[in-house]
């Protein structure tokens, strides 16, 4: 089985262009990386059902329900700066996703 790797763009030479991963925005979504990331429903505990029997309104009947505690990551290429490549001298307020920084 072959493993899936993210490919990352190589730093070129000259002035940095606008992130091509997050075009410009410094995050990316949270991404699931494998399909089993669903939890146990809390709502129903996993029953799928409420206790007058009805299907559970959180997970629709399938005891399981995805839970993301993060909506925003940095970007993996750029580092949340919004620019490739990322200059040295580029302080961390500069940058265009910046959750940390203050």
């Amino acid at each position: 089985m072959p493993i899936l790797t993210e490919s990352r763009p190589e730093p070129s030479s000259g002035k940095p262009k606008t992130c091509p991963e997050c075009q410009g925005r410094g995050w990316v979504d949270n991404r699931c990386i494998t399909a089993d990331h669903a939890h146990r429903c809390g709502y129903c505990d996993g029953k799928g059902f409420d206790a007058g029997g009805k299907e559970c309104y959180a997970c629709k009947g399938t005891g399981l329900i995805e839970i993301r505690q993060v909506d925003k990551n940095p970007c993996p290429v750029c580092g949340g700066a919004g620019i490739w490549p990322v200059p040295e001298t580029m302080i961390c307020a500069d940058y265009a996703y910046r959750p940390g920084c203050r």
